[in-house]
């Protein structure tokens, strides 16, 4: 049987260097359909299209409809080992929207991927998954302005639990993670560091050494609330080569057992475990075992398969068994050089081994005479060396200064050929350039250097192949911030402050960490100011007619704002309101005081006026008795009838002639004309003239 399994393993050449991902570990794209092959889809997460790109191409993977209390992952099911692979990179576009924000998307390296329905308090989670979170959280439940981005190692997941790193949306500068139309996010794990970079721009790192084999994937959920999370364009890059150690093989024993696959000169190749096998580096080596008992012998042998081209990359294993079985047989020992040919019998011989000659076993292995047949090698011995620029390399008498590959014939003591390859490397002198920022307060250690200002720093040092490699540094300091501002509020009132709920008079300050990773200080002054008291208020209503003046006042009270309300939508700022009242301005009037903002409770008076009737429901006096005794002598309306009205009086006598005509407030009717003269007794008629308004009869004068 043969056994296949991946590891990933990364090397750093030195300290101070970094090598970016070529090959693709998995994908999840396509067009116009989303290829998932490799995949395990979970919950909710199914292809579709989501109107956030321009086609209508199922190459979308949606992860949650919008709708509350869903949940979907998707996982690739060939794990990473972080014990030996060390860096990967992962690309990917995201998309949550179409609902009113709901929890998020997060991508995973777990121990265990979920599997059925995915369960878990926070975007998919579940609470025993162990492993690196990077999520993009459109609600914090911990008070924090949304949406944020976060990373979190360990088992299960909450946005609250000690340890994570986090970065909100303080001053809107994450508004865009919840959008219509895709973001695209880009992940890196490099020696345990993880950055998280949207749309080229990073955001938040953090370092976590993990050191076991885990599967990467995507989860999300909308908890309460509701959203549609998707993704798409998703690549996860990893440098690690295809090892095949070939089918397993049966030989006989003194037979050479074909191993491995045919070369790929991407790749560099070590077998280990590797009894009988004469070149360890290569592709497909000959295993050459002796079985002298009389059972079958099996050998397992592991290939590791690496890129050339990246000595750094995570390498590959796999396994083939060779079973060696027994021979019964006289053995001939023969020794020829390799190219050469030996016949016995019929037969002839060219290959190392044993071979059987006249008849075979039910193994087939059987033989009257075993050829025992070696084959002294034309060695063939390679060589590298690496000398470093402007050096020399003595080889076969010359003296060699290139990069190149030199041959030099030899003949062994057996007389077969032997040939030396020369592998000559040029190192250069190395030059690199990294940037690097620090908080303010803080060091950077450069080689012995602890270095604390801005600036440009070098230092030289040595490549494992001994030559000079220059390191040129830029050194950013990056500053503490702090803010601060002031706000009011009356009593009774209360204001959130990451996550502090406040109601009293102080100083309040909250640490924060900017993108840069350095503390960001904000403090807020709050003064609470109390609520005045009820205003006192006076008047003079009632008043006595509608136009009279209603003089309405309030007790002063220092530093204070007024404000009346009344009917009609009347309103005024005005401590003291003067003005003529109509009847259809009666009611109560209502005043408040406002004091740094805070407004009192109101307090009201009404408005009346005491004489609203008119002269209809007046009953005119039909006779009045002028003889100067003081009782009855005129016609006095306003006496007779209290009223606001104007009025007009006029006095006819039998032949319609007027004897009196007065207004309202003029010398009432005494039994006399215009003129003065004294009217005889008699029977006189009236006309009183009001509003548009007239009422008439007759009164009598008697004396």
């Amino acid at each position: 049987m043969n056994v296949r399994f991946v590891h990933m393993l990364f090397c750093l050449f030195t300290g101070a260097f970094s090598w970016s991902q070529t090959l693709i570990f998995a994908e999840l794209t396509g067009s116009p359909n989303m290829n998932t092959t490799g995949w395990n889809l979970t919950g909710a997460a199914a292809t579709g299209d989501t109107g956030g790109d321009p086609n209508f191409d199922l190459d979308e993977l949606i992860l949650t409809n919008n709708v509350g209390n869903s949940s979907g992952a998707i996982f690739y099911n060939q794990a990473i080992d972080l014990g030996t692979c060390y860096q990967w990179n992962v690309e990917f576009d995201f998309r949550m929207f179409d609902g009113t924000s709901a929890d998020g998307i997060a991508f995973c390296f777990l121990d265990v991927p979920p599997t059925g329905f995915v369960s878990g308090g926070g975007v998919g989670i579940p609470s025993t998954a162990n492993g690196i979170k990077v999520v993009f959280d459109t609600y914090n439940n911990c008070g924090g302005a949304n949406p944020e981005i976060q990373i979190y190692s360990g088992p299960g997941y909450n946005e609250c639990i000690a340890g994570i790193t986090t970065l909100n949306n303080v001053g809107g500068n994450l508004n865009f993670l919840r959008s219509s139309t895709y973001n695209t996010a880009v992940i890196s794990y490099n020696y345990g560091v993880v950055t998280v970079s949207v749309n080229g721009t990073q955001y938040l790192s953090g370092t976590y050494n993990l050191n076991f084999a885990g599967y990467m994937g995507w989860t999300a959920s909308t908890g309460g609330s509701n959203d549609r999370h998707s993704i798409r364009n998703a690549t996860i890059y990893a440098d690690i080569a295809t090892s095949n150690a070939g089918p397993d093989v049966n030989v006989c024993n003194g037979q050479g057992a074909q191993i491995g696959s045919a070369d790929n000169p991407n790749y560099i190749y070590a077998w280990t475990a590797a009894p009988g096998i004469t070149d360890t580096t290569l592709s497909n080596p000959t295993v050459n075992l002796l079985n002298s008992g009389n059972t079958p012998l099996t050998q397992s042998y592991i290939v590791m398969t690496n890129l050339a081209t990246n000595p750094n990359s995570c390498p590959s294993f796999d396994s083939v068994i060779v079973t060696i079985n027994p021979l019964f047989n006289d053995t001939l020992p023969m020794s020829i050089c390799q190219g050469s040919s030996y016949t016995l019998g019929t037969q002839s011989f060219s290959t190392a081994g044993y071979h059987p000659v006249l008849f075979q076993s039910i193994s087939g292995c059987d033989s009257t005479v075993v050829l025992n047949l070696s084959l002294l090698p034309n060695v063939t011995n390679n060589q590298t060396v690496h000398i470093c620029q402007g050096g020399s390399y003595t080889f076969d008498g010359n003296i060699l200064s290139t990069s190149g590959i030199y041959s030099q014939f030899l003949q062994t003591s057996t007389g077969c050929d032997s040939t030396v390859n020369l592998t000559l490397i040029v190192d250069p002198i190395l030059t690199s350039n990294i940037q690097a920022a620090i908080c303010q307060g803080g060091n950077y250690t450069f080689g012995t250097q602890n270095l604390t200002a801005s600036g440009n720093y070098s230092r030289t040092i040595q490549t494992v192949a001994g030559c000079d490699s220059i390191i040129n540094l830029t050194l950013t300091v990056n500053p503490v911030l702090s803010s601060s501002s002031s706000m009011n509020l009356c009593q009774g009132q209360t204001i959130l402050f990451f996550g502090q709920t406040l109601s009293g008079s102080g100083s309040y300050v909250h640490t924060l960490q900017t993108v840069a990773g350095c503390d960001s200080v904000v403090t807020l002054n709050l003064t609470v100011y109390p609520i005045p008291a009820a205003p006192i208020l006076t008047g003079n209503s009632p008043i006595e007619c509608p136009g009279d003046i209603v003089s309405l006042n309030i007790e002063p009270v220092s530093n204070a704002l007024y404000n009346w309300s009344g009917p009609l939508n009347f309103s005024s700022s005005n401590m003291d309101v003067f003005f003529p009242v109509q009847i259809e301005q009666m009611g109560i009037y209502s005043a408040t005081i406002s004091i740094n903002g805070c407004v009192s409770s109101p307090a009201s008076i009404p408005v009346s006026i005491t004489n609203i009737y008119g002269y209809d429901d007046f009953d005119f006096p039909n006779v009045i008795t002028p003889n100067g005794d003081g009782n009855n002598d005129e016609l006095n309306i306003e006496t007779k009838f209290k009223t606001c009205q104007e009025y007009q009086l006029k006095v006819f006598n039998r032949w319609g002639e007027i004897l009196y005509s007065g207004k309202r407030f003029d010398t009432p009717f005494n039994g006399k004309d215009m003129n003065g003269r004294v009217l005889e007794d008699g029977v006189y008629f009236y006309l009183l003239e009001f509003d548009q308004q007239k009422k008439s009869g007759f009164i009598h004068v008697v004396r």
